[in-house]
């Protein structure tokens, strides 16, 4: 009977507890201390696998079922029966209530409800709802959500609603447009009681609503819809740093790209689209060895591909480019690693799309017949990267057409699959034909690993480096990201701080923006500049543009200011090798490059939505990001004291920033830290000079860290790195500083006391 569905227990270990009503099966999984998966499914129907869930894996892992629970370290809670169904306690000391009545959950924290299921009825068990599984949750008036991917907006995403979906979203209004690029259906509710993460484990279309709908019927409520057959979703109790960190966990460790992947790595459409092309490479190779600007890599826009006014993917213009491989070489012999861009679809124009229609590889029609929908430059057909063949054909491709020329990395993108058509399908998973619309961003995953393994085999003893467009929460394991064809504008720049930011507080670590914007008018200068200061502190710096005019951004766009720029460059050199230490550290320990205040500071003072935030652990960077303005407040979370320009400031105030366009980039140094600079020669041919600045506690101690490596392999793994411990002692008169290196590589360190101190520096080696 709709609304009264009588669940009862019919299967349980020490881990898990099924429960079911007639065909529909509700399964608790308690795979984690702190987290429990709950999946509501019909007994007999196919659960299509998840490429998202892979705890503690490894990077390109195969897909897996969505009720497995290999690889967590399970829980073995408490249970009891109660006058409605059971009480469960976790080892973490939250209980579930577990209402047979419509199978109900209540998650309680310390005696007070954190949240429950709507009652009377939180599933669409027999369609009461309409098409699709929903869940409904309550909802408190004032909570904060945070994360979704790149959602468009401030941190909070309270009171609003998205569709889940992944979409090429050329110039986008960073403030209200929805869906954007990425697909992942995790947020982190904070309320008046506490935390909680859900993600729900699908790829299909679903829509997520903070508190937009309203019904006098039921009590405030949230809800998910999917479009899938069934739903899986985790529940995460903790802080939001350790929600954060178990989410990323669950999913498998984030890639750790290659150091030189740091530095400034150029683009632009123009060079590539024009006529020309192989002279505009050549000229940008001749201008930033003129102007003396350090440079590791290169984002070969699509125009390398193209027969006429189409791009066609793995096809060199040999009229643009005689010579591939010459040309890679060209840049190669510069330091400067070239990424080209490639897309999954092939346009109904290519040389090889009869070839690989008869072979099957496309995604098909009903009756076989390859799927054909718009596409950049024409009608075109995707990979079915679920068809091994398919699969296996993209990675030769890859190999053959890039990295048999002397290419190291891959740029995937237009990887969106925009397939809406119910009649399109896949091969499948081993199941059968399926519809594509289901596993779109599965396919996007697929094609990022296919380019991953093909770098991998041809480059076995490099970390591959792979950027991605689009994807779902596994392309963390495979690819950095960044947020898409922005617009040029100031409004984009302010509300792109914040995406980037949402990124971050959904597991994708490792980001970056179009700086300057990519869309629209060639950017002023002032935003030009206030692009730049703002892409100095995330992990990816990159100037990409496809400007109106036909027109490239570039760093000596404006020739009055030339000088300036390349100070904020220079600014970048001297950061990478703390960036590139947090960035190890981020992989290690599953946390952030970018995050804001509020992640690891329980400060009230602190704002949500602020133009501050910190870049590793031990940096907090304040950027102007509207036009006119060069005053702006930082504040200086409570918790830790920190240091400016030498100077000491304690922690808890407010902080007056001058900041012209023009500057470089003022940033605060967290006080119980040794901080690593690379003090070297800027320019095309820079020098590492490595510094390592003490920044003491008034008293006390801390320890600080340090990691370096190669910048390009595994050896890492095998302790083949340089690994610094510090241990430093802060007293009235002194700063006694230990180190130890305990990776295999040993450094004697330069160190000094940051120039405001007057106290004793003592060094000592326990090495």
């Amino acid at each position: 009977m709709k609304f009264n569905h009588n669940f009862k227990l019919v299967d349980y270990t020490d881990n898990y507890r099924l429960y079911a009503c007639d065909d529909v099966n509700a399964r608790l999984d308690f795979v984690e201390e702190n987290i429990v998966r709950v999946a509501i499914y019909r007994h007999g129907e196919d659960i299509l696998p998840t490429f998202c869930i892979n705890p503690y894996g490894q990077p390109n892992s195969p897909a897996r079922n969505r009720l497995d629970t290999e690889g967590f370290h399970f829980d073995t809670p408490e249970v009891e029966n109660t006058d409605n169904g059971e009480k469960i306690t976790l080892t973490s000391g939250i209980e579930i209530d577990v209402d047979f009545h419509n199978f109900l959950l209540s998650f309680i924290d310390d005696g007070e409800v954190l949240f429950e299921d709507r009652r009377p009825l939180s599933y669409n068990l027999e369609n009461e709802f309409g098409r699709g599984y929903y869940h409904y949750i309550s909802r408190e008036e004032d909570e904060k959500i945070f994360g979704l991917g790149d959602k468009s907006g401030f941190m909070d995403k309270a009171g609003r609603s998205f569709r889940i979906e992944t979409t090429d979203a050329l110039g986008y209004d960073a403030e209200s447009s929805d869906p954007l690029y990425k697909h992942i259906p995790f947020y982190i509710c904070e309320n008046s009681v506490g935390n909680y993460g859900i993600f729900y484990d699908t790829s299909a279309t679903s829509y997520m609503d903070f508190g937009v709908e309203i019904n006098n019927y039921y009590q405030p409520y949230k809800f998910f819809k999917t479009e899938d057959n069934c739903i899986v979703y985790y529940v995460i109790f903790g802080s939001k740093l350790e929600i954060l960190r178990s989410f990323a966990r669950m999913c498998g460790k984030q890639a750790f790209p290659p150091k030189w992947s740091f530095d400034y790595c150029a683009s632009t459409m123009a060079y590539t689209d024009a006529e020309n092309a192989g002279e505009q490479m050549q000229g940008f190779l001749d201008k930033v060895k003129d102007l003396d600007f350090s440079c590791s890599g290169f984002y070969l826009s699509s125009g390398y591909t193209s027969i006429g006014n189409q791009r066609c993917v793995f096809n060199w213009n040999k009229d643009k480019f005689p010579d591939p491989a010459a040309f890679v070489k060209s840049y190669e012999d510069s330091n400067i690693h070239l990424i080209p861009n490639i897309k999954p679809a092939f346009l109904t124009t290519h040389p090889m799309y009869g070839m690989i229609a008869e072979k099957g590889l496309f995604v098909k029609n009903e009756d076989g017949t390859p799927f054909v929908t718009q596409f950049w430059d024409g009608l075109g057909s995707y990979l079915d990267f679920t068809n091994k063949e398919a699969y296996d054909f993209w990675g030769s491709q890859v190999t053959e057409k890039l990295l048999d020329n002397g290419i190291v990395a891959t740029w995937n993108d237009n990887n969106e699959f925009d397939i809406k058509d119910s009649d399109a399908t896949v091969k499948g998973f081993g199941f059968g034909k399926i519809r594509a619309r289901d596993v779109r961003p599965d396919l996007t995953y697929l094609m990022v690993k296919s380019s991953y393994e093909a770098q991998r085999k041809k480059h076995p003893e490099l970390r591959p480096f792979l950027s991605t467009r689009s994807g779902n929460i596994a392309v963390r394991r495979m690819a950095q990201t960044w947020s898409g064809d922005n617009m040029t504008s100031f409004h984009d720049l302010y509300y792109g701080h914040y995406i980037g930011l949402t990124l971050s507080m959904s597991g994708m670590f490792f980001y970056g923006h179009d700086l300057g914007g990519f869309a629209g008018e060639m950017p002023s200068k002032e935003l030009l500049l206030r692009w730049i200061q703002h892409g100095l502190f995330e992990p990816r710096f990159t100037i990409h543009s496809w400007n109106t005019d036909g027109t490239a951004t570039m760093p000596w766009t404006y020739e009055d200011v030339i000088d300036d720029v390349r100070e904020i460059f220079a600014q970048r050199k001297q950061l990478i090798p703390y960036l590139y230490s947090s960035a190890y550290n981020s992989v290690s320990y599953d946390e952030p490059m970018n995050a804001p205040l509020f992640l690891y500071y329980d400060d009230e003072d602190i704002e949500e939505d602020c133009e501050s935030f910190l870049v590793g652990r031990d940096v907090l960077a304040t950027c102007v990001l509207d036009e006119g303005i060069e005053n702006i407040s930082a504040y200086l979370p409570e918790g830790d004291d920190w240091y400016l320009d030498g100077k000491f400031y304690k922690g808890g105030q407010n902080v007056s920033l001058h900041i012209p366009p023009t500057s470089k980039m003022p940033y605060f140094i967290r006080s119980g830290c040794v901080f690593p600079t690379d003090e070297g020669k800027y320019g095309f041919e820079s020098e590492q000079k490595l510094v390592f600045t003490v920044y003491p506690l008034e008293t006390g101690f801390f320890q600080s860290s340090f990691f370096d490596d190669d910048g390009e392999t595994f050896e890492y793994k095998r302790g083949n790195c340089t690994r610094l411990i510090f241990s430093v002692v802060c007293e009235k008169d002194k700063v006694s500083v230990f180190y130890k290196n305990i990776g295999k590589v040993h450094i004697t360190p330069d160190i000094k006391l940051v120039g405001s101190d007057d106290r004793k520096l003592i060094i000592e080696s326990r090495d």
